[in-house]
């Protein structure tokens, strides 16, 4: 039996309930890519995604800044039993913004309790009327890591316009910080005297910041710009959980003095341990990196440190694959922010 849940607002979940199961629905309409078809060879879970896509069509939205509907669904069995469950982003203000998969997920946790969210979720499927190849932001990237089976998760994209399906590992859409490539300071795009300050200054952020919550992983990040200045920021939690995340925090130092293009980004933990860097910051990073190549610079490098002179090194690119930033929607209007507010012309070293 399937049923269906009703989405609803993140502050109204209590009032979410099953209602009674209707028919069938019309599974037969979508049909899977050929590279999906291999991903997906059990008919049980086929039927499942098509399910979920055609609930997904009618899942409630309001993004009332970008016009971009999320429309998320998943079926979860709960004692044998299936159950649709459906999410929707909505936006507000500055923006904000809950997005698809953090409210379908936080919907089957409301109702199923969090060990179904981690162990039947198997598949997260969005309804789209264009699929395109890009992944999750870094937050939800971050909330997906940490609720669910993410080594076993699907992303599903169901297209409108035609029904194909098309389906990926949630894992593609991660890097963790051990894959970053080993780097000597001579391979690295800034200068040994450079890398010292920049790994100084990202060290004396750390000693600062804010930990009433957060002890185990907390950072101190240092960015150098083509203007020569530094930029830097710890991370800072608070009892309403907006985390400040550090290189979100140097990042906007940056912007405000109007120098918009960095050179690189090092990132440091506790002395003796690779630092995590979650993936809602690098997605900061590399919305800072797509000025770069608008402007025609190299892209920000992010450099890692355990403290102990060994480093890695990639890029925000590389750090968070499948990514979009501003640029991707709205180029043009990029191009005017960058001609309006710049005010330096620097070279790349």
């Amino acid at each position: 039996m399937i049923r269906y849940i009703a989405p609803g607002s993140l502050f109204l979940i209590a009032i979410l309930a099953a209602v009674a199961a209707s028919g069938p629905p019309s599974t037969a309409s979508w049909h899977l890519t050929s590279e999906s078809e291999a991903l997906i060879p059990d008919a049980t879970l086929r039927a499942q995604i098509f399910r979920a896509l055609d609930a997904a069509e009618s899942a409630g939205t309001d993004p009332s800044i970008s016009h971009f509907k999320v429309r998320a669904a998943t079926v979860v069995t709960v004692n044998k039993e299936d159950h649709i469950v459906l999410g929707g982003n909505t936006e507000y203000e500055v923006p904000e913004a809950i997005h698809g998969e953090s409210s379908l997920l936080n919907h089957v946790t409301t109702l199923y309790g969090p060990d179904v969210t981690r162990h039947a979720v198997r598949f997260v499927a969005f309804f789209s009327e264009r699929c395109g190849v890009s992944g999750s932001c870094g937050d939800c990237r971050d909330f997906q890591h940490a609720v669910t089976d993410y080594a076993h998760l699907f992303i599903v994209c169901g297209q409108a316009s035609d029904h194909t399906v098309r389906v990926t590992r949630f894992s593609d859409q991660l890097v963790d910080e051990d894959k970053f490539p080993v780097a000597s300071r001579d391979s690295l795009p800034i200068t040994s005297g450079e890398l010292a300050q920049l790994t100084q200054s990202a060290a004396e952020a750390r000693l600062g910041g804010v930990t009433l919550f957060t002890t185990a992983r907390h950072t101190g990040a240092a960015g150098l710009s083509f203007s020569g200045k530094i930029y830097r920021a710890a991370g800072g939690d608070d009892a309403a959980f907006h985390y400040r995340f550090p290189i979100g925090g140097l990042l906007q130092q940056a912007a405000t003095e109007r120098d918009y293009f960095l050179r690189a980004i090092v990132v440091v933990g506790e002395k003796g341990q690779w630092p995590a860097v979650s993936y809602r910051d690098r997605q900061y990073g590399f919305e800072s990196s797509s000025f770069n190549h608008e402007a025609g610079k190299p892209p920000i490098a992010l450099i890692i440190t355990d403290g102990l002179g060994h480093f890695r090194a990639t890029t925000f690119e590389a750090a968070l694959p499948h990514a979009f930033s501003t640029v991707n929607f709205m180029p043009q209007a990029l191009k005017d922010f960058l001609a309006a507010h710049q005010t330096q012309t620097p070279t790349a070293k």
